[in-house]
């Protein structure tokens, strides 16, 4: 054991170098892998220690592997779904002991309004068509929690990073905090503020937004906070 810590593992230190391959453009996104015997030669390890090293890799979708004649292993393009769904991953992980609620709620905010002014700037009517449904349809009058609303919108901004981004954020703090926590008054409440971000998303009126989506995380912290204290 080094003064750092334990040494990682052979398969590791192997993952670890074809991962700083690929972020360094050394490998790029379609370029197939040498094959196993280049490569174990290459690295100086087993074909088992490679093989568990391209497993870790293909986990984290940097790698795919494609059967046929021209098949192989080759470097993944991850979409912003995969990269959301890793964030979403590491997030509720260090939520549960080196993140706190504030701090994901205080993120929320930074990515959230202005998504909200972005999307009454560039919604189209598909994007408005997508959110009014959240508030009209069959799954509003059952009490649905209203995170689909979120997530269009976020998607409305038309900026993918953003989305991936803030996403991940949202997602951890809906799972958290169910919607069996809050009365119905707190959802009538929720499903108000919505009505009036999405009146302002209608009209394009990109300040109005922005301020109604600041005002409705701020009350969303104030009850997420009590309930979090309230578990302590």
């Amino acid at each position: 054991m080094s003064e750092n810590g334990p040494r990682p593992l052979e398969y590791e230190r192997v993952a670890g170098e074809l991962r700083r391959m690929i972020v360094e453009g050394d490998l790029r996104p379609g370029d197939r892998l040498p094959p196993e015997g280049e490569l174990t030669a290459r690295m100086r390890v087993s074909r088992g220690t490679l093989r568990e090293a391209l497993r870790v890799l293909s986990a984290q979708k940097m790698l795919t592997s494609v059967r046929g004649v021209n098949g192989g292993t080759f470097i993944a393009e991850p979409s912003p779904d995969d990269v959301a769904d890793y964030l979403q991953t590491a997030l509720t992980l260090l939520s549960r002991s080196r993140i706190t609620v504030g701090q994901l709620l205080e993120m929320r905010s930074q990515l959230e309004v202005p998504a909200a002014e972005l999307a009454a700037r560039r919604r189209s009517d598909d994007d408005l068509w997508r959110l009014e449904a959240t508030m009209t349809g069959p799954e509003a009058d059952r009490g649905h929690d209203h995170g689909e609303f979120h997530i269009l919108l976020l998607r409305a901004a038309g900026n993918p990073v953003l989305d991936m981004t803030a996403r991940p954020v949202f997602a951890v703090l809906r799972d958290r905090f169910g919607r069996e926590q809050n009365g119905p008054e707190f959802w009538d409440q929720v499903a108000a503020d919505h009505t009036e971000i999405l009146q302002h998303v209608r009209d394009r009126n990109s300040r109005a937004a922005s301020r109604a989506m600041r005002g409705h995380l701020a009350a969303l912290r104030e009850v997420y906070t009590r309930i979090d204290v309230n578990r302590l």
